[in-house]
């Protein structure tokens, strides 16, 4: 393919997402951002939080039809709504709440008018009752890794069968070690046994460079099958006694900076999309850059990623 610069997409908020529940913005708090993003060129935006991992005073699907039908007013679109989703309910039992639970995602997507559903890999049905990391490690004891991935492909399957009669895709990102099922073997895995052209990946390049995984062999592995990202950057753990440790907390090391102010290499991840043939949106989970207003924060973000994309295009 000939590398033309990517389509650009940045997160903007919509709903209130603390913990304990969902709470609907009001339109006044977030169209000035949109027009403000609109008028520098970028028709797309990332949005997040519609989902049932937490109760909500307003009807989802309502809601996120009507945002969907602001961002077409303005001639713009979601490249992706980032959500959270279970993937299985215990083995042993009716997968149906799981399976219902991912085509909620998929409707989301679609009423958002965006390209993408994507959710965090590993969350079980039961994740109230306990972390999501212990009832995957119960889970995998009892009856075994392969059953669970088998288990998970199987839904995802079901939800990807939706996803294409709806004209979306759905994406699981990679936590890597911040939450079960979300390192890149597992992932693989995953995504071989799904085996569906409706599934893949949303690539977040912070969650691997601060788990110290190459950045770079994620594209590789992950290849076609990467439909949307996360891009932002940070400094690595720089130095934490962190590596023999399985799971770690993104406390401290996923800064969400705009690249450019962490350490990834991020000519190298450009000519890596490229080899790719990644042709998808670039979603950024990250601001403009700081210590100015929001608009020509923006606009240096911007162009900064310009100059990259033209330095991973002439430089061999």
């Amino acid at each position: 393919m000939s590398h033309t610069n990517y389509e650009l997409s940045y997160q903007v908020n919509t709903v209130n997402w603390d913990g304990q529940a969902i709470t609907s913005l009001p339109e006044k708090s977030y169209l000035p951002t949109l027009k403000m993003l609109k008028s520098i060129g970028i028709n797309e935006v990332m949005l997040s939080g519609y989902g049932d991992h937490e109760p909500a005073a307003f009807d989802m699907l309502e809601e996120t039809k009507r945002v969907g039908d602001t961002l077409r007013s303005l001639g713009m679109k979601a490249a992706q709504h980032h959500g959270l989703c279970a993937m299985y309910a215990p083995l042993g039992t009716s997968q149906d709440v799981a399976v219902n639970l991912l085509k909620r995602q998929v409707d989301y997507a679609v009423n958002l008018n965006a390209d993408v559903g994507m959710f965090h890999s590993g969350w079980c049905t039961e994740w109230k009752k306990s972390s999501n990391i212990q009832i995957f490690e119960e889970n995998v004891k009892e009856h075994g890794l392969d059953a669970l991935i088998a288990v998970c492909a199987k839904n995802l399957r079901i939800a990807g069968d939706y996803a294409q009669e709806r004209g979306v895709k759905l994406a699981i990102e990679n936590c890597d070690r911040f939450e079960a099922m979300a390192n890149i073997e597992i992932i693989s895995r995953l995504i071989r046994a799904v085996d569906h052209p409706a599934v893949g990946v949303c690539l977040d390049s912070g969650h691997a460079h601060c788990c110290c995984n190459n950045l770079l062999k994620w594209i590789d592995t992950l290849g076609n099958k990467i439909f949307t990202t996360h891009f932002h950057d940070n400094r690595g753990m720089r130095g934490e006694a962190l590596t023999d440790k399985k799971w770690i907390s993104p406390s401290g090391i996923d800064e969400h900076l705009p690249p450019g102010f962490g350490t990834i290499p991020w000519i190298d991840v450009i000519q890596a999309l490229h080899k790719a043939n990644y042709h998808y949106t670039i979603n950024f989970e990250s601001g403009g850059w700081p210590d100015m207003d929001a608009k020509n924060g923006y606009l240096a973000a911007i162009s900064f990623w310009r100059s990259l994309e033209y330095f991973a295009k002439a430089r061999p």
